[in-house]
């Protein structure tokens, strides 16, 4: 689940690079969409042998329950699929947090994992609410993301928050994604396709465009999505 409360964050980034990653690890992902008014990482994976893709309305905080039963509902029905992302809208902590107690427990329940990914923003108030996440603070692994398109990471107020040494304590990894010059992100936002599908794209894209991206494609899995996963790995195999 990939958390984060605010929007402009990089939530829809990192649930694109986690589902890429996962297709290829595993041959079969589903992708949720948290915001049905805008559909982010979906697109990317419409028609793509073993892709599911699911909306369910999570901005929602005057029915937070009913909007949890109806995502854990499609969930348990789309059962099968080992991996499931969730990219959620802004503003989401209200309907996330409120009903983790259910969330949680239910998701034990049908054999998987949570594991939440918490996008770190550039203002001090993404270090507080990391604190007060109750979805965090249940999850079996969690990972905090700094985007570095937004700025570089140590300059972030995370880096020398209270928050941060509070999330390690915790048990919480950090991870981040590298920064993209805009020429190469404004060609990735027009191209709807799986991240690493664009690096063999010889018809939007030119050579250097494809570099830059395999290069930007591999970091981010590597700095962002892997820890995640592997914590959860060796524990299974532990």
């Amino acid at each position: 689940m990939v958390h984060g409360d605010k929007g402009g964050v990089g939530k829809s980034t990192f649930a694109t690079l986690a589902a890429d990653w996962l297709l290829r690890q595993y041959g079969a992902v589903t992708i949720v969409e948290g915001d049905e008014t805008i559909f982010d990482v979906a697109p990317r994976f419409d028609g793509r042998p073993g892709a599911t893709c699911l909306a369910v309305d999570l901005a929602r905080p005057d029915a937070s329950e009913d909007a949890i039963v109806a995502l854990l509902s499609e969930i348990e029905r789309a059962g099968g699929d080992s991996h499931i992302v969730i990219n959620t809208p802004a503003s989401a902590s209200k309907t996330l947090d409120g009903q983790a107690d259910i969330i949680a427990p239910a998701i034990e329940d049908m054999g998987y994992k949570l594991l939440v990914a918490w996008m770190v923003d550039v203002g001090e108030d993404s270090a507080i609410l990391s604190e007060s996440s109750k979805l965090c603070m249940l999850a079996h692994h969690k990972i905090a993301i700094r985007n570095e398109r937004l700025k570089p990471k140590e300059k972030l107020p995370w880096e020398s928050h209270a928050a941060r040494q509070a999330w390690a304590a915790s048990g919480g990894l950090e991870g981040s994604i590298p920064a993209l010059t805009e020429r190469v992100a404004a060609r990735m936002r027009d191209i709807k396709t799986p991240f690493s599908a664009m690096i063999e794209d010889q018809q939007h894209l030119t050579i250097i465009e494809r570099q830059a991206i395999k290069r930007w494609v591999n970091v981010a899995w590597a700095n962002g999505v892997d820890p995640l996963y592997r914590a959860a790995l060796e524990v299974n195999h532990g």
